[in-house]
């Protein structure tokens, strides 16, 4: 193919580069990017029944830290988020206003009950921005606090889950 031909010469960027430097090889992959939701439903989905299970089991292990929570603190987002391998249901909560010393109360809080029921507990940061980690092998917390906020995401494990499942439970919820 010579250079005023193909996809590299009508590339508005690629183009330039070849015409200035015909002496170098290009080849453009015009394959799928792995940012491209998947062409086919996955074989190996998981029910719409223990999609439900999973909702279940973030629903009520956030439910259980909850009175750990500011009294004020309203309702969680929920929902199911495509992630590496598939999807993870997500409780995530901005705590506006927990910050600094109240945020580390708060975590030093929700640490002591997760551990009590067996959860693996890491902690990182500062006195300003302090972060806790924790996993009961199912199902992941992670609570960030920042200057002003402090955010809390509770995710249940990646599976692959149907499209037309992951409607269903969106028009459920």
């Amino acid at each position: 193919m010579s250079v005023g031909e193909g996809p590299v010469a009508q590339d508005p960027f690629w183009g330039v580069v070849r015409r200035r430097h015909p002496d170098v090889d290009l080849v453009l992959l015009t394959g799928r990017s792995p940012l491209d939701p998947p062409a086919t439903e996955p074989d190996d989905a998981i029910s719409l029944d223990e999609a439900r299970k999973i909702e279940r089991g973030v629903d009520d292990a956030y439910a259980s830290i909850r009175h750990l929570l500011p009294p004020d603190t309203p309702a969680p987002t929920r929902l199911w988020r495509t992630a590496d391998g598939g999807h993870a249901y997500l409780n995530e909560k901005a705590l506006r206003g927990l910050a600094g010393p109240r945020a580390v109360v708060t975590l030093r809080a929700l640490a002591r009950s997760l551990q009590a029921r067996g959860w693996e507990i890491g902690a990182a940061g500062d006195e300003d921005r302090p972060r806790l980690m924790a996993t009961n092998g199912w199902i992941d917390l992670d609570v960030r606090s920042g200057a002003a906020a402090t955010q809390l995401l509770m995710a249940g494990p990646v599976v692959p889950v149907r499209a037309d499942d992951l409607a269903t439970l969106k028009a459920e919820r």
